[in-house]
């Protein structure tokens, strides 16, 4: 349906474009601040069109770029299909784009790699010391033994548990060892601490003396491998923030290739990335010929990685936008009650004025799928839920949540982990082995799509690509075809690659996906070992001896289908589906016409997690962050909608709680 704008917002609307263009115009650096709806990409898009309308030739003769920075790959490729392609604007996320300007600055990149190397070193160094058998052993001869790599495949080829196997099979490789085995924890540990000190040490000596091999930055992966000179996702932030910051030359460099810097969603940037912008901001401002300008809203910030509010905001021109593009009269009007900070944004249409929103309050016995049902909610609809339970139910693989709860990385106090590393759909936060894992998956649905090209498939192979034939490809994509690797466990997936053995082995993709070691033997066990160090990272004062694998093991035989329905939760939105379902966090970015928002207490560790906001919803909030942290995850929810609101409440509420409540949604409705 069409709504009608009335001059006046048409007219109000464009003197705020306006503002940004002479802001572009003059080379002032500007923040602009626009809530939920506001039309924040349209205005970055048509941010970039003035400057390329205006200073587009100049652009080309100077060789220059306008760079507009993205939080995602989905944000990044929105602009562009709004865009369309131009070889004077660059969009990029800010990992790939700092990569691309700081990756032929290998010398500076060594001495920071030279300093992590040594802090890691001597964090390696504590734990070794402490552990009780490093003084109990001939530490020369113990470090010589265990880093001979003979050794080591035994070491990561032999399961650990029954631990009395284990003992056998490093005793049977060198009877001198069995001195220091009464616990395996103790000599597992040692192992590990010792060998990752040697190869760092080793890679050191080669920084040293300049025979190392180039910083890589792995944007799949989000560890670090130092020794094998591979860098993560907040590795390379910290690097490019202490050579950018510290290289006079570079700002230049940066302020000359890119005079227009834009940035989407500046409140979910990381703060390393801020300081890098602010220092060449700061360096260029006495020639006025560089300029920021960063877009977004400070209470849509709902990642703890996010800076939220500019520290030094008073040094940009503030521009302000309170128009809603998205949603209904009454939509708006509730999420300024959320919002409580008196920000006036309004609709921009004259008759967009039929939707609704409507509070419930229910008891945990409520039924999604009943609710839905009595009020004719089959189309368009989202229903965002805070339990993860529900949203892997919802989109069929409770198994695989149930099995990851098992482990100490997702149980206890570390159960936040389950959205902060599984459900999050920001794959630069994706516990590493998980992101592994969605790798196996691609891989998997690539080779059994026969739309897949070549280039996508090779892709995931490892060491030179530049030998390998079409023939060759033809081959082993023949091969894996043979089975229908969608209806096999995840194990027996994995089994089936191993076996492939042509020009490309599937023990190269896998070594590949997994970044396991060469010298590894058994592919499944070492995949399983990196699964176990994974999912077991928090168990340190558990007795290592008393360890199994069982739980691994049951983790392996999944079926792939579980996964599979994870994968295209992550990388789809089923935006095609009647009926789609969301975390609250996971529904940032969307929209629809009917949202169904179901609240519960029992959520981040907190027993009143939203009872805290309506408690403390009409008392003074600027400083509590744990309010604000609530409010801004509700005002993201509540302003998916476009028409039609229904938010429930799965509470025993409290007369004093009810009144805060109804300030904010009238009228409560109690569901039986």
């Amino acid at each position: 349906m069409t709504y009608t704008i009335s001059s006046k917002n048409k007219e109000l609307e464009l003197k705020i474009q306006q503002e940004i263009n002479e802001c572009l115009d003059k080379f002032t650096s500007f923040c602009f601040d626009a809530g939920a709806g506001a039309g924040k990409t349209y205005a970055l898009q048509k941010s970039i069109e003035h400057v390329l309308k205006t200073e587009g030739e100049n652009l080309k003769l100077r060789n220059q770029k306008i760079l507009c920075i993205t939080y995602t790959n989905a944000a990044k490729d929105e602009i562009l299909n709004r865009l369309g392609r131009n070889s004077s604007v660059l969009v990029s996320t800010i990992h790939e784009f700092l990569w691309g300007f700081i990756s032929i600055q290998q010398e500076l990149l060594t001495l920071e790699h030279t300093k992590k190397i040594i802090e890691e070193l001597a964090t390696i160094q504590i734990k070794i010391d402490a552990n009780p058998l490093w003084n109990k052993v001939n530490q020369i001869e113990f470090q010589d033994d265990i880093c001979d790599e003979d050794f080591l495949k035994i070491f990561y080829s032999t399961p650990s548990t029954p631990a009395k196997d284990f003992k056998v099979a490093i005793i049977d490789y060198n009877k001198s060892f069995e001195p220091h085995l009464s616990s395996v924890k103790n000599f597992s540990g040692l192992v590990k601490y010792i060998n990752k000190k040697y190869k760092l040490e080793t890679t050191l000596k080669e920084l040293k003396y300049k025979k190392s091999e180039k910083i890589r930055y792995n944007p799949v992966q989000n560890r670090d491998k130092l020794e094998k000179y591979v860098i993560s996702h907040d590795t390379l932030l910290l690097y490019c923030k202490n050579i950018i910051t510290n290289q006079s030359w570079l700002k230049r460099l940066f302020s000359d290739r890119y005079p227009y810097v834009l940035v989407d969603e500046y409140q979910d940037t990381d703060e390393k990335v801020i300081d890098i912008i602010d220092s060449i901001r700061e360096y260029s401002n006495f020639k006025k010929n560089f300029m920021v300008g960063f877009f977004g809203d400070a209470l849509q910030n709902i990642y703890d990685s996010g800076v939220g509010t500019l520290s030094n905001k008073e040094e940009y021109k503030s521009i302000k936008k309170n128009f809603n593009r998205r949603s209904s009269t009454q939509i708006i009007d509730l999420i300024e009650k959320i919002r409580n900070d008196n920000f006036g944004q309004q609709s921009m249409y004259t008759d967009f004025d039929n939707g609704s929103y409507n509070f419930y309050i229910g008891s945990d016995d409520f039924d999604l799928d009943i609710f839905l049902k009595e009020n004719s909610l089959t189309r368009n609809t989202a229903c965002l839920l805070m339990k993860n339970d529900d949203i892997c139910k919802a989109r069929g693989f409770g198994d695989l949540l149930f099995a990851l709860k098992k482990f100490p990385r997702f149980s206890g106090n570390n159960y936040e982990n389950v959205s902060n590393e599984f459900l999050q759909k920001n794959l630069q936060h994706i516990g590493w082995f998980l992101r592994d894992l969605l790798t196996l998956l691609e891989f998997v649905q690539k080779s059994e799509d026969n739309n897949s090209t070549v280039r996508e498939i090779i892709h995931f192979v490892g060491g030179s690509k530049s030998e390998l034939t079409f023939g060759d490809m033809r081959q082993f994509i023949s091969g894996l075809r043979k089975f229908n690797l969608s209806s096999l466990t995840i194990e027996e997936c994995i089994n089936e690659i191993t076996d492939i053995q042509n020009q490309i082995s599937g023990e190269d993709i896998l070594t590949n996906i997994f970044s396991i070691d060469a010298t590894a033997g058994n592919i499944l066990l070492n995949i399983k070992n990196r699964a176990y160090d994974y999912f077991y990272y928090s168990q340190e004062s558990e007795d290592y001896s008393e360890r199994n694998m069982t739980d691994i093991d049951e983790f392996f035989k999944l079926d792939i289908s579980q996964f599979v329905k994870w994968y295209k939760y992550i990388f789809d939105d089923l935006k095609n589906e009647t009926i789609s379902y969301h975390t609250l966090h996971g529904s940032k970015g969307l929209e629809f016409d009917n949202v169904v928002c179901v609240l519960q207490d029992n959520f981040s560790r907190k027993q009143d997690y939203c009872k805290y906001f309506f408690e403390k919803y009409n008392t003074l909030t600027d400083v509590d962050i744990r309010f604000q942290k609530v409010r801004n995850l509700l005002y993201v929810a509540c302003s998916r909608a476009k028409i039609n609101l229904y938010v429930i409440y799965v509470s025993n509420t409290q007369e004093e709680i009810e009144k805060n409540i109804k300030d904010i949604f009238g009228e409560i409705q109690y569901l039986t």
